[in-house]
């Protein structure tokens, strides 16, 4: 079996280029070459990303792939044999087109009637043969956030190609990509080795060699062995430290990304800088420095540790330059801080009107406002009764972006005006609250702990998509730049995670009348004209954008697909009911028996006609097994609405799987569609009144049991 090595070389990569290139190729690789794998296992496919290469390594390869049988169609058989029975010049002539022997054609009947044809075998590729004419296509396809030319040929690329190695075992496999023939050369680490600047130029003899050569050249090209090199070197300096390492996920990845051979270098800054807010120094540390932060009894220590893509003899030149770059940074946030602390955080309220939120929408001022007047809906449809703090907590929310501190690291926005808010004397709930609006800001991100900032992040989503929905700004496939996804997200996992029991159609219908009210919600000036924006029209569209998320949510979760959209379909709007629902009907499906109960409980749901609305009455009842039926809905159907309005759904199923065995018994001894028209509609009343039940959790009819 043959081992396969590409590397394309190119001038420094943007760490997300490289986690974009990795993405593709685990996501393509096994698909592209399934046929030439030997066997199924995840060692055949090695990837490899430094900022100035990627490729991959592919094992356990056969020479070729199988031969496939293909069927063939020719001329009709009434054209392709004459009266003889001998074939016709039409027939000879496909088979010499097909370089079918005559001796194999025959006579192949499908559909559409009877024609003459043959089973000719095609021969699989060589492996060589499938790289040159594939991996070219392939290396074009990758989706690099931006791409650049940088000669003759017009090719795009992330950065420059500099060279391209494409080894089949020991033999170089043909490819060009860009105007870059592939050879068996690679580059070694630029600094480490010489010609520094460029590295030193190095032959692979056999593809299976290439780790030990590039590891040899200070070059460490898998991924995850980088990530371990530096996670352990962080964790190491951590126990020297005697302190916990802040391991921040995105940081170590672009770390892991920056180098080839990373070394981590320890370093210091004064303890005068820690009386600014810690996430002051760790954001500075993090996205202008990309260093790491130690803390003890969740305190930042004076200490950080850098990493370096090359080692040398004396750390201390390099120590030093970090340590100054921090200094002058960390000098610059705490002249913010304290020149912010000189004003009071309301002061700056009035002054957002002077920060556009979107020319159609108005100005930050108007956004606040909006915000607080949903806020104020959503604790009056909740029973939240700190309204003074709620409306506080809206009211400074937004300040802090007019402080120095944001206007320099706009990654603290909300950090900082909570610190502030603090220092000023305001409520801890309401200066946390100023933080907690943002949360989430994605799908795994904190959620709000206070019930202020939970309010207050519902609202401030729920406008933002509102607001933009209504000016028909929705997300596109490959863009949302106005974040409305993230937004519905965070509405998601805000109803469902903090267990707000609010209905989500009645909130906009209330949020429309406001605003109608208010106009809380306009365009700006347009000819001299102001328009509403949102009423009633957009909010099927705002639910059903919502209902996306939800679902998507769901399914990440693992949740099956058709029992969430049997609760949705029932026009469930109530998202954190919704998902009582469903997790209850998935725990349903445990059950042995949850095909035979689906199919009962489908039966009753599809036998009645659509837009069928007749009235049930119990003296047409006339067989035994109706009466039984009817009378054990009865029983259960008190117990039942309470179990519906307990949101013990998980109960109100158990009192349903009761009805099953009278369901079953009346279907098996009586007739529905009878000619008589009174008995045939009262028996479909029943069924629509047990059904009405049904809804009460889910349409069933919408569940698969294959």
């Amino acid at each position: 079996m043959k081992i396969y090595l590409f590397e394309i070389g190119t001038e420094e990569l943007p760490p997300k280029a490289i986690n974009t290139a990795v993405s593709y190729f685990k996501d393509e690789l096994p698909v592209l070459f399934k046929n030439f794998f030997a066997y199924q296992t995840p060692d055949n496919i090695e990837i490899f990303g430094t900022p100035r290469r990627i490729g991959f390594l592919l094992k356990n390869l056969n020479e070729k792939e199988p031969d496939t049988k293909k069927t063939v169609i020719g001329p009709p058989a009434k054209v392709g044999i004459d009266s003889e029975g001998k074939f016709t010049k039409a027939a000879l002539a496909f088979a010499s087109k097909n370089n079918i022997p005559v001796e194999n054609l025959r006579i192949i009947e499908n559909e559409k009637g009877k024609y003459i044809g043959a089973e000719i075998t095609i021969e699989g590729k060589s492996v060589k043969h499938f790289i040159t004419e594939n991996i070219p296509q392939l290396i074009k396809k990758i989706p690099f956030p931006k791409t650049m030319r940088w000669n003759d040929t017009g090719y795009r690329f992330s950065r420059p190609i500099r060279w391209i190695v494409s080894l089949l075992d020991d033999e170089v496999a043909p490819v060009e990509i860009g105007g870059v023939n592939a050879d068996r050369y690679t580059h070694l680490h630029r600094f480490m080795t010489q010609p520094v600047g460029r590295g030193e130029r190095k032959s692979i003899n056999e593809a299976s060699a290439y780790k030990e050569i590039t590891k040899l050249g200070f070059v460490i090209s898998n991924y995850e062995e980088r990530e371990k090199s530096i996670r352990t070197q962080i964790e190491g300096f951590g126990k020297i430290l005697d302190a916990e390492p802040i391991i921040d996920k995105e940081l170590l990845n672009e770390v892991t990304n920056l180098t080839e051979f990373p070394v981590g270098i320890l370093g210091d800054f004064s303890p005068e800088y820690l009386v600014l807010p810690k996430e002051v120094i760790i954001t500075v540390c993090k996205v202008h420095q990309r260093y790491f932060n130690f803390e003890k009894n969740g305190e930042l220590i004076p200490k950080f540790l850098a990493f370096s893509n090359i080692s040398v003899p004396d750390r201390q030149v390099l120590k030093s330059g970090y340590e100054k770059v921090l200094k002058a940074r960390l000098e610059d946030a705490l002249f913010f801080y304290e020149e912010d602390l000189k004003h009071n955080l309301e002061d700056f309220y009035p002054k957002l009107s002077g920060i556009q939120f979107h020319h159609k929408l108005g100005s930050m001022l108007e956004k606040v406002e909006r915000n607080g007047e949903i806020a104020f809906l959503i604790s009056e449809m909740v029973g939240f009764d700190k309204k003074e703090d709620l409306l506080r907590a809206n009211k400074l929310s937004k300040c802090d972006l007019l402080t120095e501190m944001v206007k320099e690291f706009d990654e603290l926005q909300g950090i900082m005006g909570m610190h502030y808010a603090l220092k000023q004397g305001e409520k801890e709930e309401v200066a946390k609250a100023i933080y907690e609006h943002y949360l989430p800001k994605s799908a795994e991100d904190e959620l709000p702990r206070t019930e202020t900032g939970t309010i207050l992040a519902l609202a401030d989503k729920l406008d933002t998509v509102i607001s933009f929905i209504s000016i028909g700004e929705k997300p596109r496939a490959t863009a949302d730049p106005f974040g409305i996804r993230r937004n519905a997200i965070g509405i998601v996992r805000l109803l469902v995670e903090k267990e707000i029991d609010i209905d989500l159609k009645t909130l906009l219908d209330k949020i429309s009348r406001q605003e109608k009210k208010a106009k809380i919600l306009k365009f700006a000036e347009i000819e001299k004209n102001w328009k509403v924006v949102f009423d009633e029209e957009v909010i099927p569209e705002i639910l059903q954008f919502i209902a996306g998320r939800f679902t998507a949510y769901l399914k990440e979760r693992g949740f099956d697909l058709d029992i969430i959209n049997a609760v949705i379909s029932t026009d469930e709007t109530n998202l954190y009911r919704a998902y009582l629902k469903i997790k209850s009907v998935q725990h349903l499906k445990k059950n042995p028996d949850f095909g035979d109960i689906m199919t009962v409980f489908k039966r009753v749901g599809r036998i009645i006609p659509e837009g069928f609305e007749e009235e049930f009455y119990e003296n047409l009842l006339t067989e035994k097994e109706e009466k039984e039926l009817y009378n054990q809905v009865q029983k259960i159907k008190e117990m039942f609405e309470k179990e519906i309005n307990n949101k013990k759904y998980q109960e109100a199923l158990g009192k349903l799987l009761k009805l099953k065995p009278y369901i079953d018994n009346f279907f098996d001894n009586v007739m529905v569609m009878v000619e008589d028209e009174k008995l045939r509609k009262n028996r479909l009343a029943l069924m629509k009144l047990i059904n009405r039940m049904f809804l009460k959790i889910a349409d069933f009819t919408k569940i698969t049991t294959t």
